[in-house]
């Protein structure tokens, strides 16, 4: 039985806080804690939109989370400024250990995927500046559906578009919201909890296994078949 990775993009091979450091000229102190409420928001967007059904794509969530969140915190952004930090969305960076560990898992015989709730678009450009892309067999996007994860059909588009059964299947993602949606679906999930006091949502189940670091994946996955 062959063993195919789908890797979450934001927050998993992305650094979805690289932003901080151009939010810091503007708001100091409070940068990162804007940056996660930031984030926090583009989320919360995308969930809404899928059980309304009032899908956009995600650069939107990204957008329109960002005009809360200054406005939450009380900032008011020029349009120079609001246009620069959208700007840097699209330019964030890989986490410092994510291609060392993607050329491992190739070197190994492991099949990767790209999975996202961004856009192909999107994430072809992100993974490809960060020299990402050739370590992935394909970028499979929930635009194709029009629904954000954790949707089952987004799991279940995965599957076919890859030609994979769910229980060969592993998604590697650092957010507890798409791992409980991905074992919903049957697929076996590795949890990438890269800070020690985060927690994993108290309800779905437990991942199949836990790391710190993406360069921990050889020692916790079946072999690649």
């Amino acid at each position: 039985m062959a063993t195919t990775l789908a890797f979450d993009v934001y927050g998993t091979l992305i650094d979805t806080n690289g932003v901080t450091e151009v939010l810091r000229e503007r708001m100091g102190q409070r940068a990162l804690s804007f940056s996660r409420a930031w984030r926090d928001k583009q989320l919360e967007y995308a969930f809404r939109r899928t059980v309304m059904g009032e899908y956009a794509d995600f650069a939107v969530c990204i957008t329109d989370a960002l005009d809360f969140t200054a406005r939450a915190h009380g900032v008011t952004l020029t349009a120079a400024e609001r246009d620069r930090l959208l700007a840097t969305y699209q330019r964030l960076p890989a986490f410092q250990e994510a291609r060392l560990a993607l050329q491992a898992l190739q070197e190994a015989g492991y099949t990767s995927y790209a999975f996202s709730n961004g856009s192909r678009e999107t994430v072809s450009k992100l993974l490809g500046d960060n020299g990402l892309r050739p370590y992935v067999t394909d970028i499979i996007s929930v635009e194709e559906v029009q629904a954000f994860k954790p949707a089952p059909q987004v799991y279940n588009h995965f599957l076919e578009r890859a030609g994979r059964r769910a229980d060969e299947t592993w998604l590697i993602s650092s957010n507890p919201f798409d791992i409980i949606g991905a074992s919903a679906g049957g697929w076996k999930t590795v949890w990438v909890r890269r800070l020690p006091g985060a927690v994993f949502d108290p309800w779905g189940g437990e991942p199949t296994a836990t790391v710190a670091s993406l360069t921990d994946l050889l020692e916790v996955l079946p072999s690649p078949g």
